[in-house]
Order: C-alpha cells, then sequence, then structure tokens
C-alpha cells in the first residue's frame, strides 16, 4: 500500500470534541470526544478517501505527497492554549 502525507486540522467541536479535517479532500471530516479518536477517525477517512479517488483514476490534490519507504508520517495544525 502506498504511503501518503495529508495535513490534519484539528479543532475543538463548540458542542464539544474535537473536529479533525483534511482540508485537501473537500468533505473529509469528523468529530470525535477526544483527539487521539479524532486522529484514528479521520485516518479511516482519509484512506477511504484516497482509495475511492484512485479506484475512479482521479488523481490526488498537489498538497498530498507520496511518501513511499515511510512507514508512518504524520503532520498536525494543532491549535493548543489554555481553557
Amino acid at each position: 500500500m502506498a504511503h501518503y502525507r495529508v495535513k490534519v486540522r484539528i479543532t475543538r467541536w463548540p458542542e464539544g470534541g474535537f473536529l479533525a479535517e483534511a482540508p485537501a479532500f473537500q468533505g473529509c471530516w469528523v468529530v470525535s470526544d477526544s483527539v487521539p479518536q479524532a486522529l484514528l477517525d479521520i485516518e479511516d477517512g482519509i484512506e477511504m478517501y484516497i482509495k475511492s479517488r484512485l479506484k475512479r483514476g482521479e488523481g490526488l490534490p498537489p498538497e498530498v505527497v507520496s511518501i513511499e519507504g515511510v512507514e508512518v508520517a504524520l503532520e498536525l495544525e494543532l491549535p493548543v492554549g489554555a481553557r
């Protein structure tokens, strides 16, 4: 399986929990109870999104970078602040 670097943004969801989104893929976002769960959930969403696009013969956005030979890559935009 190919590996890709995809930016993920995590912010607080106003009603509670955390929003994780992949800005390169319109509509690819999840709301989860915790940051670790949000990361797991968005990873699943990104994987499905990529597989679906490739299966239909569509390319990936230019900001999605193939990182062959790298087992794990994670790039986050994670705002951290005091409550």
